[in-house]
């Protein structure tokens, strides 16, 4: 008998136990998902970045107002 209320304790503390852990990996899947669309949202803000950067007009005005760098003249382009 007392064999069997050991077992039945011992088995109690392994459900409390297991039941613990569903719930701590439910809270880690939950933050990893929250994380993976952060990630995802700072991925695409940095393609629409990316984008706007790479127009003709930002490239300019980042060549001119940054770099220093001017259109050329007639007498520096070469055509073949």
């Amino acid at each position: 008998m007392p064999l069997l209320v050991i077992s039945i304790g011992f088995l109690s503390a392994g459900q409390v136990w297991l039941s613990h852990l569903r719930v701590v990996v439910a809270q880690q899947v939950s933050s990893s998902k929250q994380e993976q669309r952060l990630a995802q949202q700072d991925v695409q803000n940095l393609k629409l970045e990316l984008a706007s950067l790479m127009r003709p007009n930002s490239l300019r005005r980042l060549a001119h107002e940054e770099l220093g760098m001017q259109a050329p003249t007639s007498m520096q382009v070469i055509r073949p």
